[in-house]
């Protein structure tokens, strides 16, 4: 069954169309199965096309070094 999920939650949330599967490796990977025509979707940014049935989604993650915690990492 093909479902939309969210990629990124924020202000101006990241959204996948056409999407499988998805399997959490870890806080910061997502391993996604598609149907080869799934769309990525941001509300300030153009729509990118997806031509692979296997994705994976890796959010950069660095050390805080006030709360000494891994944290996801912005631009």
């Amino acid at each position: 069954m093909e479902k939309t999920i969210i990629l990124e939650p924020s202000s101006n949330t990241h959204t996948m169309t056409n999407v499988l599967n998805v399997e959490n490796i870890d806080a910061s990977i997502l391993k996604i199965k598609t149907t080869e025509q799934s769309k990525v979707f941001h509300g300030e940014h153009g729509t990118l096309a997806i031509e692979s049935e296997n994705v994976i989604k890796y959010v950069q993650q660095e050390l805080n070094p006030v709360t000494k915690k891994l944290q996801n990492s912005w631009d």
